[in-house]
């Protein structure tokens, strides 16, 4: 600062004050000095009263330095006086990228990446602070805000169980600063799993002279734990990796409710992938790695399945034994009731049971109300009222079934029979006929009733002549199915593709759920009805849930297992590869510039001390 300048040059006229004040000073009149009689005693303490006289004229000139001061002060203030100094403005706004991903939790002599990088970030806040999480997907959990309230906001931020997304993260950041000048500070250990290259999107911000930080806080952690699962209904794949150079023996335990279903033993070379495979347990469980290692978010790994695993068919038919009874009796998801009419009530098995109670009712081979051991009349009336109520039904074709009243139910029109080979080829690719999506024309038929699909059904399978050969559709609340395919007369019921036919179209019309759908991966954001969610380590209310914790979540009156399961963000021992160097010693020269900072409050300060002092003096002079 080599000058003072000021905002209001014409205030320090006001200064003429203190000229006036030095001349009325220096112009009051002059004691004069009279002998009195009554006062002469006083002389005797002349000699005395001189050691004084320099201190008395001193405390004198000291009032009179004080007005002086506190007149000049004022008249300073007036012109609004201002310096102007360097200063580095990227202190002004700070946006901090905390890496909260799953690799963040990698421990080395008990302190983890996470705790290292929370702790530096307390160390840059300064001026207006934005904080971004670099989850999978960058969240914004502070703008512009100062640092009081930034470091309450770090305090309780947590590591999460997801990949790390720090090129998208570095993008946010310059959206948030916009033109303003600032720097972006990045903690992380820089396993950087997902989005943009992070050395790139950090050179475009240095060529736009954005001042970039980055903190590496990775250590020396070691890993060995579960990057895949397989899970369907029956079976489940376990995939464990040993990322060190060293061999690892891991005791793999599938829990349910607490207890240890089977447990086993194994190692692992190293670099290395072993996997196991067991039952899917019903409900949930997990499977837990031990010992742990120094990440632990990958040594357990949660399953859960629908909360019905099988669909509950009744097959009513008049066949002693069929290739549709032993398809369906073979399928682990479905749970089988044959019965032979007329008696509907008592299975095979000489079971009693309820026959509309079935999630799928099939209707095979039966002998009409006119023959013996024929369904009773009104049959068709019962299964009438159970599909408007919700239940599924599926018709077999069979030589007199053009014959059998089935009320309202049929949804194909049907025509005379045709005796001439065709193929059977699928019209619509979905989850029934997507086996098939390969080689279109699945089977041959020697046999078939020629028809017409009812209005507003879908046909999924035809003959060469178009003529539907399955067909599906609905009736108030209930679904219906005709199958086209006489058996006898096709070499469909010899494939392999047959049981997995039926087994699906079973789990079509019971609208059995997918168990992949309640195994996920940590990342993803589900929507939902507003509701309340239980997450593994709270409850919350909201509509678009982020899972980016490892556990189970509560939702909808289902319960869904999600796990990290990613073997680049479990691949800790990986050297950062960040240059050590920061740009903002390199760019801190082009970023600092002259701050015009306003000295009249700090003026008015010294003001109002002058004047104190000067109160107080004349007060224990005994002037007040």
């Amino acid at each position: 600062m080599v000058a003072l300048p000021f905002a209001r040059p014409i205030g320090l006229l006001a200064l003429i004050g203190a000229l006036i004040f030095i001349i009325l000073y220096l112009r009051r009149p002059k004691p004069q000095d009279k002998v009195i009689p009554s006062l002469m005693f006083i002389m005797q303490e002349k000699k005395r009263s001189t050691q004084y006289s320099f201190f008395q004229k001193l405390m004198t000139n000291l009032l009179f330095l004080l007005q002086l001061l506190s007149i000049l002060g004022l008249g300073i203030v007036a012109a609004a006086p201002f310096a102007k100094l360097n200063y580095d403005v990227t202190l002004e706004n700070t946006v901090v990228i905390l890496d909260v991903s799953a690799s963040m939790q990698a421990k080395e002599k008990g302190i983890s990446r996470f705790d290292r990088a929370l702790g530096e970030a307390k160390k840059v806040l300064s001026g207006r602070n934005s904080i971004i999480m670099a989850e999978n997907i960058p969240l914004i959990v502070l703008e512009n805000e100062n640092s009081e309230i930034a470091l309450d906001v770090l305090s309780k931020i947590r590591p999460r169980a997801t990949t790390t997304n720090l090129g998208d993260s570095l993008l946010l950041a310059k959206d948030i600063l916009g033109d303003k000048p600032g720097r972006i500070v990045v903690f992380s250990d820089f396993v950087s799993t997902e989005g943009p290259d992070i050395g790139v999107v950090r050179a475009a911000l240095v060529s736009e002279d954005k001042i970039v930080e980055f903190i590496d806080v990775s250590n020396n952690a070691k890993n060995a734990g579960i990057i895949k699962l397989e899970v369907t209904k029956y079976n489940t794949k376990v995939y464990i990796k040993n990322f060190n150079d060293a061999p690892a023996q891991r005791n793999i335990k599938i829990v349910r409710d607490g207890k240890v279903i089977t447990q086993t033993k194994v190692t692992i070379a190293p670099n290395s992938i072993e996997n196991f495979i067991f039952e899917t347990p019903a409900g949930v469980s997990s499977i837990e790695l031990e010992p742990k290692d120094d990440l632990e978010v990958d040594d357990i790994a949660y399953i859960a399945t629908p909360p019905k695993l099988k669909n509950n068919v009744l097959l009513i038919t008049n066949e002693k034994s069929s290739n549709l009874e032993l398809a369906l009796g073979a399928a682990k998801d479905i749970e089988l009731n044959v019965v032979n009419p007329p008696v509907l009530t008592i299975n095979t098995k000489k079971e009693k049971i309820e026959p509309y109670s079935h999630d799928v009712i099939i209707v095979y081979k039966i002998n009409n109300v006119n023959k013996r051991e024929g369904i009773v009349p009104g049959t068709f009336d019962d299964i009438e009222s159970y599909v408007e109520k919700g239940g599924n039904l599926m018709v077999a074709a069979q030589d007199d079934l053009k014959e059998i009243n089935m009320k309202s139910l049929p949804v194909v029109d049907l025509k005379s029979k045709i005796s001439k080979p065709t193929k059977v080829c699928v019209e619509t690719i979905n989850q029934i006929t997507k086996q098939f999506e390969k080689e279109r024309c699945f089977t041959t038929a020697g046999m078939y009733f020629g028809a017409d699909a009812n209005k507003n059904t879908i046909t999924f399978a035809s003959a060469d002549d178009k003529t539907p050969m399955i067909v599906y559709g609905e009736k108030k609340k209930g679904k219906i199915v005709y199958y086209g395919i006489f058996d006898e007369a096709s070499d469909f019921k010899t494939l392999p593709s047959y049981p997995i036919f039926w087994s699906s179209m079973v789990n079509f019309l019971a609208g059995a759920e997918d168990i992949r759908e309640f195994n996920l991966k940590t990342g993803k954001i589900a929507t939902i009805s507003e509701q309340s969610v239980k997450t593994p380590s709270s409850s919350l209310k909201t509509s678009k849930l982020l899972m980016d914790e490892a556990g189970i979540y509560e939702f909808d009156g289902k319960k869904y297992a999600v796990n990290l399961l990613d073997e680049k963000e479990s691949d800790i021992s990986l050297p950062s590869k960040v240059e050590s160097r920061k740009e903002r010693e390199e760019l801190i020269e082009g970023q600092s510039r002259e701050h015009a900072f306003n000295l009249e409050f700090l003026i008015l300060i010294f003001v109002f001390l002058f004047m104190l002092a000067e109160f107080l003096y004349i007060k224990r002079r005994g002037d007040l």
